[in-house]
């Protein structure tokens, strides 16, 4: 165990800890749980629980059904498309089961179902589980392997996390196989992105969560959330940071040859290829970018977590920040690498873990290790030196300096990219897109309008630039008036696929084809409709920029 992190096992029975939880949740935690309570009263349900990025929504879920389902005798199925966050949720339950929340019972057994290899199978299922933490491909495929565990339940609590995702008919068709079987479905979603429920945008989505709590009375048909609060609501109470966000460009190219195999290794199992990661761990000029702007801004960015894309990448970065004065180390979730033949204990890594904590090293370089689990409240800044396709890996980096003074972190948090050239459309997650519709904690226009702008792919502006290359022959388009020659905005949706991955696209839009667009948007929930019944791909958000 480091620090406070859990090893997780696939199944166990968990007994409840003595003493008190040393974690007080926080008032907006506590009045979730309150608004939770309300709600509860009712046979079944189905609600949404906003709360944004660094709101800590697992725990405030986790420990709520601790003590209303868990200390109660009510079996749990809790399913997420990620095996990161069927992971944190079985910690979450593990770490908080102390006997003041379940005062009733000797203990509990959960299982987690996924496809990974640490985890259990379908076939595992055991009729006195508890607590079921499944992935919604695996339970999707063999919703029989439920019948047994959902026989005499009368009252079954269903979680959805990343209830953005719920639309995808896999986790619909969960959902409505476990109300066939189970009398009092009790369905919670959770999500941190409340923008996509505002009441124009909900879609399916509103279909499917349409019971909550205004004015602290229970309403249903209506906008399905039981509770919610703003980013910059924590923001003004001091519980997050304030992001700010910066971009270096490092004139690097990357993936130029890349194959089908490697395109798809990136794209849905955000796994770089060796050559091409050995090829960023190596280049010198991107890894002075990297220490160069950290010792030209180390006042402001304080203690940093730098985020490597392997080892070799983290030795030469630790390297080059020592040969600069600066006090850095690595951690690595390896014990030996087969490379580079360094062996690295959980003793080590608890050691520097401290010296970072205790203030010693001001740069902690990392590779796999400092996604969750680990509490470093001082930590302001984050370099993203890898880049990823995983939404939920992007949130995890980010989130490690998003606490604010008054949990013990700062009051701003720099989020700093550092941005490859890549010629493949490869849809790398822009940390920026994690508060999209929740940035009202920018009331400056020119800082918005930079925002949005920053948004837009480097895909978009070369089609954009393509079109008045004067080597190309634009004589059709000069017919065209100048003013309808440029974009009049754009259109940024994502999606996703059944195999769980989050994909992003963006449409120009032009005057010619702005009214169409316009039309197929006012559309947009009958065509959901429609194409749900053969089993489309399922949009997720759309967000309209402006030229």
């Amino acid at each position: 165990m480091m620090g406070e992190r859990k090893e997780i096992i696939s199944s166990g029975r968990i007994e409840p800890r003595s003493g008190v939880n040393d974690r007080v949740p926080y008032e907006h935690q506590k009045r979730a749980m309150e608004c939770m309570d309300r709600i509860n009263a009712d046979a079944a349900f189905s609600t949404l629980v906003v709360l944004p990025t660094g709101g800590g929504k697992t725990y405030t879920a986790a420990l709520w059904l601790l003590h209303n389902a868990i200390d109660r005798h009510k079996k749990i199925l809790w399913m997420a498309h990620r095996q990161m966050l069927l992971d944190q949720a079985a910690e979450a339950f593990q770490k908080y089961a102390y006997t003041e929340t379940i005062p009733h019972i000797s203990g509990f057994r959960y299982r987690i179902i996924s496809g990974s290899g640490g985890h259990g199978r379908t076939i595992d299922i055991r009729p006195d589980d508890d607590l079921l933490i499944v992935s919604k491909d695996s339970i999707g495929r063999n919703l029989s392997a439920l019948d047994e565990w959902l026989a005499g339940e009368e009252e079954l609590f269903l979680v959805v996390d990343e209830a953005h995702h719920s639309t995808a008919k896999t986790y619909r068709r969960v959902i409505d196989y476990v109300r066939s079987k189970v009398p009092h479905v009790k369905l919670i979603g959770l999500t941190a992105t409340p923008f996509r429920t505002a009441e124009e945008e909900q879609g399916l989505l509103g279909k499917i969560y349409t019971d909550g709590v205004k004015n602290n009375a229970v309403v249903h048909n209506d906008a399905g959330i039981t509770y919610q609060i703003s980013l910059k609501e924590l923001i003004g109470r001091r519980i997050l940071a304030k992001p700010v966000f910066e971009s270096y460009q490092t004139e690097e190219q990357y993936g130029q040859a890349l194959g089908l195999e490697a395109w798809e290794s990136i794209q849905h199992l955000d796994t770089l290829p060796e050559d091409v990661a050995r090829q960023i761990a190596d280049s010198a000029l991107r890894n002075r970018l990297i220490v160069d702007t950290y010792r030209e801004g180390q006042k402001k960015y304080g203690r940093t977590i730098v985020f490597a894309v392997n080892v070799d990448h983290a030795i030469a970065l630790n390297a080059l920040f020592r040969k600069e004065g600066i006090a850095s180390d690595y951690v690595v979730s390896s014990i030996r690498d087969a490379v580079t033949g360094v062996t690295v204990s959980r003793e080590d890594n608890e050691r520097k873990l401290q010296a970072y904590r205790d203030g010693k090293l001001q740069v902690l370089i990392n590779v796999n290790i400092l996604t969750e689990g680990v509490d470093l409240p001082k930590t302001g800044t984050v370099f993203l030196a890898r880049p990823t396709v995983s939404t939920i890996l992007m949130t995890q980096m980010v989130g490690r300096a998003l606490r604010g003074p008054a949990a013990g972190g700062t009051d701003t948090a720099y989020i700093v990219s550092f941005v490859d050239d890549w010629d493949e459309h490869i849809a790398w997650v822009n940390p920026e897109s994690l508060f999209e519709g929740n940035n009202e904690f920018s009331d400056d226009v020119a800082d918005r309008i930079q925002r949005e702008i920053r948004m837009i792919s480097l895909s978009k502006i070369e089609e954009f630039a393509t079109m008045l290359d004067n080597s190309i022959d634009t004589t059709a388009l000069e017919k065209v008036p100048f003013t309808q020659r440029i974009p009049v905005g754009m259109y940024a949706f994502s999606y996703l696929e059944e195999n769980g991955m989050d994909l992003s696209c963006q449409v120009m839009v032009y005057d010619s084809t702005a009214e169409a667009y316009r039309q197929m948007m006012e559309n947009l929930s009958a065509l959901f409709l429609c194409t749900a019944a053969v089993g489309a791909r399922t949009l997720l958000t759309i967000g309209w920029i402006s030229a």
